[in-house]
């Protein structure tokens, strides 16, 4: 039973004045959360009538993701036109999992932006199509192995950006690109009927895209 009504947080008054809520659940310590706060206050896609509220779970496992939005989404009083997303990735987690955390957090209203293998793999697509690379570094790339402390993805990722620090994301690397990085998605999103990702890629266009259109002054809620 939801026992609250959901207020922006950055308003004193006790009552709600956004029109678009973004509920945003991952299992990532804080690279994703500083990613999605720093889209949706973005200046070209900050909007007073749209807000972002990304939570990160004590547990980042899928499961514990799923739980955690259902926990806000039981507690708040939310509106028809809110939308509450899990972004979470393959690389740790066996498929029957997340075949399943998927298909319990669609039955109860939820998207997904899931990522295979994982989340650096969206902030490669900022700047590299994944035809860039031929077929023997696709595989070393979908396999994410470690080098020393280092994963596949993040090595590629010092080598194209400059640096890569998950606990501190220079957002400033990625943002000014996100609409090739949301085509460049698109692009290698081959089976996009299929409810999770079994190639390489990364679902989470389908977020950035929908936040950045709730912005436009276009938008019918704006």
């Amino acid at each position: 039973m939801r026992t609250k009504k959901y207020t922006d947080r950055e308003r004193i008054a006790g009552r709600r004045d956004i029109r678009k809520l973004f509920v945003i659940v991952s299992e990532g310590t804080k690279t994703e959360k500083t990613y999605f706060d720093d889209l949706a206050a973005d200046e070209r896609f900050n909007h007073p009538s749209v807000h972002v509220e990304t939570i990160q779970p004590e547990d980042s496992s899928p499961d514990h993701v799923l739980a955690r939005l259902t926990e806000f989404n039981n507690e708040y009083e939310l509106r028809v036109d809110d939308e509450l997303w899990l972004v979470i990735d393959r690389d740790r987690w066996k498929v029957p999992m997340l075949q399943r955390v998927t298909q319990q957090a669609i039955q109860k209203g939820f998207c997904v932006a899931d990522s295979n293998p994982a989340f650096e793999l969206w902030l490669l697509l900022h700047h590299r199509s994944l035809d860039d690379y031929t077929c023997e570094e696709l595989t070393e790339l979908e396999a994410n192995g470690k080098s020393g402390s280092r994963t596949r993805l993040e090595l590629e990722l010092i080598s194209v950006v400059g640096s890569y620090n998950k606990s501190r994301l220079k957002t400033s690397c990625y943002l000014p690109n996100v609409d090739d990085a949301i085509a460049n998605a698109r692009e290698s999103d081959i089976n996009e009927s299929e409810r999770w990702l079994n190639q390489i890629g990364s679902r989470v266009y389908l977020l950035a895209e929908r936040i950045i259109n709730a912005t436009s002054p276009h938008n019918p809620l704006n």
